[in-house]
């Protein structure tokens, strides 16, 4: 699925990585461990594609999805915690949002059999087909489900971003990445930040995920038990 070939990298005149290779299948699950500073996370951005490389390649089937979580990661402003979430499903996200636009526009109107309400109705009822073909109907049920595991309560949803600190920013992050359902996950130090039932609910999505995943974590019981 992933064919890593003889990565090479330095930084300031050091190797960090040399001469790099290995495969990842479908359904493999690999942990990276080693000192801080070995490379781990260099690694995987590399393999997401946010880092260059001295030598070597990756090679991957073009339609192939990856979802990367880092350690480190910037926050957007003026969202709720439910927007946010939902910015994982964007084409749905869009789609909803023409629908209830249309629909705004249609309550406004009373000449119903006038041609532009006629076309309206036939580009609500378009939008509405498209919305249910990408299962826009189960994403709420869907959203709620995976914030709540990752610890949110129901009145967060509706809460600024901003409102929380950079530990629930975190995992308003990992909770996209899940949803997209990559075929390949590239997770750095997931449980950080995250309680005890959080790591227990993640551990089990995980074992039972259908993709791949690559995972680096310095809590040695969560590593074992996924990989």
């Amino acid at each position: 699925m992933v064919s890593v070939n003889n990565i090479i990298l330095a930084f300031s005149g050091k190797t960090l990585l040399d001469n790099i290779s290995f495969v990842v299948n479908k359904k493999d699950r690999i942990g990276l461990t080693g000192k801080n500073g070995a490379g781990k996370s260099t690694l995987m951005k590399i393999m997401s594609g946010l880092q260059e490389v001295d030598g070597g390649s990756i090679s991957f089937p073009s339609e192939m999805k990856i979802g990367y979580l880092p350690q480190q990661m910037t926050y957007p402003k003026g969202k709720t915690v439910l927007e946010e979430t939902f910015t994982a499903f964007s084409e749905i996200f869009k789609l909803e949002k023409q629908i209830e636009n249309i629909g705004n526009q249609l309550a406004e109107r009373d000449d119903y059999h006038n041609d532009a309400y006629l076309e309206l109705i036939e580009q609500l009822n378009k939008k509405e087909e498209q919305f249910r073909l990408l299962g826009g109907n189960s994403v709420h049920g869907e959203v709620e489900k995976t914030l709540k595991g990752l610890g949110f309560e129901q009145n967060d949803f509706q809460r600024q971003v901003t409102e929380f600190s950079g530990g629930w920013r975190m995992r308003i992050e990992l909770a996209k990445i899940i949803l997209q359902k990559p075929d390949l996950l590239l997770l750095d130090e997931p449980t950080n930040h995250l309680d005890i039932e959080s790591i227990e609910w993640l551990e089990q999505l995980l074992i039972s995920y259908p993709g791949a995943i690559m995972l680096i974590s310095h809590d040695r019981t969560f590593l074992d038990n996924i990989t």
